[in-house]
């Protein structure tokens, strides 16, 4: 060949041993991954450490942790009486007296066992002012639950089923988890239960608002991207050692991929000191008092349509049958002005003054009826187990 010719197809030949230099690399790659990088070496291109990671990267499995910690996991079924209001008192008091102004809620969370005899825990909203709770376990057992101790500020709570040799969850150690660490969440979301859903921890120390000016639980949240819906709340955030190290608690609606937990580091004192406090009151096992009324609190607009000088008392609303307020003959628009001999106040609830006293006591009621003042004597009896009929 001549040197013309040869300088001519110089470059077609450049292109053709670049070509077949790519072409090997890229076949061996996907053919032969173990030889990546030696060959890379050899043609002296470099491959990122971090490509190389993340296409022989393998997902972990989290049916080990979902089986271990799934015993423990409990639905939560409540009940709750609302009582409407429209705002007017004339109109309360109508609606009050037709449909007795009351519906009965119901709500479904999450919790989970951390003793063998049965102390849950669980969201505090989850409880909050339910007249009835009950547990279902994994083998279908339903128990009722009793409230041990609860803090708002902090949303959560204990609550405690009467049974032995239960599976219990391990609480962790949540201030070891780090942005991108994976976790697990069960819960019983729109009455699915033990759902297990996964992700990874998207940050932590995180603070929400409720939508009325108040921080979300005082202490740290860890954001996670796992699927935490309604029903999830309450139920456990799960490490990959099988640890809870939060309580899946809330999602932003308009949101995706956004659940929050309460951090366990953050209430774990919380939550020593209900159970401590708890084993005392147990040891008594008393009933609790009940007087057997549904009120209202008074405000300046009642107060003025009954004809009172001032807000001091409570509306009773419903009497309940065969209830110790019903067998002193209390009555539907009955106002309770004083409860031994102290004024009824937004700052002395009625319910709280029951609370500290004991079944068999007598409590003395300031009754206004009909413009007319009367004491009232009520002895108080136990709580019923089941809910009562109105009268």
């Amino acid at each position: 060949m001549s040197e013309s010719r040869f300088k001519r197809y110089l470059p077609l030949i450049v292109v053709a041993i670049v070509s077949s230099i790519v072409t090997s690399v890229v076949v061996v790659s996907y053919v032969f991954p173990d030889r990546r990088g030696n060959l890379a070496a050899a043609v002296g291109t470099a491959v990122p450490v971090t490509q190389v990671d993340v296409k022989s990267a393998v997902l972990p499995s989290f049916a080990d942790v979902a089986e271990a910690v799934g015993p423990a996991v409990v639905r939560v079924d409540t009940e709750r009486v609302e009582q409407f209001t429209t705002g007017d008192p004339r109109m309360d008091w109508m609606f009050r007296g037709l449909f007795q102004g009351r519906q009965v809620v119901p709500g479904t969370g999450s919790g989970f066992v951390i003793s063998p005899d049965g102390h849950i825990v669980t969201n505090y909203h989850v409880i909050e002012g339910a007249r009835k709770i009950e547990v279902t376990l994994t083998d279908g057992r339903k128990l009722r639950a009793q409230v041990i101790g609860g803090s708002k500020e902090s949303d959560v709570a204990v609550i405690k089923i009467n049974a032995k040799n239960l599976a219990t969850a391990r609480l962790g150690d949540s201030s070891r988890l780090r942005p991108g660490d994976w976790v697990v969440a069960i819960g019983n979301p729109y009455g699915f239960d033990h759902t297990v859903t996964a992700g990874i921890v998207s940050a932590l120390g995180r603070s929400i608002d409720d939508g009325q000016g108040n921080t979300l639980a005082t202490g740290d949240l860890i954001q996670t991207d796992a699927a935490i819906n309604k029903g999830n709340s309450g139920g456990p955030l799960i490490n990959m050692q099988g640890e809870v190290i939060g309580i899946n608690t809330a999602i932003i609606q308009y949101a995706q991929g956004m659940g929050f937990a309460i951090s366990v580091n953050s209430v774990r004192d919380v939550l020593n000191e209900m159970m401590t406090r708890k084993v005392t009151e147990q040891a008594t096992d008393a009933p609790r008092p009940w007087l057997g009324i549904w009120y209202q609190q008074l405000d300046e607009n009642l107060a003025s349509y009954l004809q009172l000088p001032d807000t001091n008392g409570i509306l009773i609303t419903d009497v309940y049958k065969d209830s110790p307020a019903d067998k002193a003959k209390l009555q539907k628009g009955d106002v309770v002005r004083e409860i031994n001999r102290k004024p009824v106040t937004q700052n002395l609830s009625l319910a709280d003054e029951i609370s500290k006293m004991k079944v068999g006591d007598t409590v003395l009621l300031w009754i206004w009826r009909d413009g007319q003042r009367m004491y009232v004597s009520v002895k108080l009896a136990a709580y019923p187990d089941e809910e009562p009929e109105l009268r």
